[in-house]
């Protein structure tokens, strides 16, 4: 199931959303009122910084601009809807046991020795304790609502599988594949003349019974395959030029071709290995096939109980900041 609070899962998150401001308190500008709860100005946009370097250290170009902008447009939507789900964890847990396991926890993951030696570092952070304890409730609470409210209420049967195993055949194909290795030698136009009895005789050469087709292929070939002794693949059908294709899925394995001229010379080829076309069993996918039908479950079930807290509760968001709330494309 996906991680639905990006900036939340980061530790660095929790430092730079959590610190104190060095200058101190000041009346800050409100982005959005949820119950009685708010999410500032600053707050918000030290989530947002946090979440954005986030992204930096793990994508680059197209993919980091495409997630930056996806990141952006949902944030404030994440935010409340976390604090949605932090309400609805202080009505269903005691937050003072899960606080202190929360705090026990985070001490041994991070080697805390003791108190002072948290303290020290709390100091570093310009972190107070109940500072830390609200992040790490803030950080793990939501996930205990949608696991107890959501994730533990849903299953997929052996039935629904099967059904969708059946409804699905085309899904569970698995196009058979070849690998082999070639000889080529390259010739144009009337070139190709020239050397069509010379492709012959490397044929015949090649097919011998006592003859290393790899080790020709590194002394003859013209193409750059030859270091490889001319292996390439594996290739499914329709991934290779038309005048090798047919002779690479029907030459039985271990077989040598005869010259077969191209648009670029001669090739002469040995099957290596080949699969044939098929359709996964059943029992081959039916852990996988579960887990696809429970995240699609999930995201639906996840989403119907967003909309519902959503809808029990009173949310305001500052005109400036509306479009960045605005209802995700389905």
């Amino acid at each position: 199931m996906k991680t639905l609070f990006l900036a939340t899962a980061l530790f660095t998150a929790i430092l730079l959303v959590g610190s104190v401001p060095a200058h101190g308190e000041v009346i800050e500008e409100i982005v959005a009122k949820i119950n009685d709860d708010i999410i500032t100005r600053s707050e918000f946009e030290r989530e947002e910084q946090a979440l954005i370097a986030e992204l930096y250290r793990r994508y680059t170009g197209k993919e980091l601009d495409e997630r930056v902008k996806d990141a952006k447009s949902g944030l404030l939507r994440n935010m409340i809807d976390r604090k949605l789900l932090i309400h609805r964890a202080e009505r269903m847990y005691d937050l003072e046991k899960m606080e202190a396991l929360l705090l026990e926890t985070f001490m041994e993951n991070e080697n805390v020795k003791d108190a002072a030696e948290l303290e020290r570092l709390l100091s570093q952070w310009r972190m107070t304790l109940e500072g830390l304890k609200r992040r790490l409730v803030e950080m793990y609470a939501p996930d205990e609502v949608i696991r107890f409210e959501v994730a533990d209420r849903l299953a997929v049967g052996d039935k629904e599988v099967d059904a969708y195993y059946e409804a699905h055949p085309d899904e569970f194909k698995v196009q058979g594949k070849v690998a082999l290795r070639e000889i080529v030698l390259l010739a144009k136009n009337e070139k190709k003349d020239e050397r069509r009895t010379e492709a012959r005789e490397i044929g015949e050469r090649a097919a011998a019974e006592d003859v290393d087709f790899a080790e020709l292929a590194r002394e003859i070939s013209e193409a750059g395959t030859a270091e490889d002794g001319g292996l390439i693949g594996p290739f499914e059908k329709g991934e290779l030029v038309d005048e090798l294709e047919e002779e690479a899925f029907t030459l039985p394995v271990g077989e040598v071709s005869a010259p077969i001229e191209t648009e670029h010379g001669f090739h002469i080829i040995k099957i290596e290995s080949r699969t044939e076309d098929r359709t996964r069993a059943l029992d081959e996918v039916r852990e996988q096939l579960r887990n696809m039908l429970a995240d699609r479950k999930f995201e639906t079930a996840f989403e119907d109980f967003l909309e519902r807290a959503r809808q029990e509760s009173t949310i305001e968001v500052a005109p400036k900041y509306r479009n960045r709330y605005a209802q995700k494309e389905p």
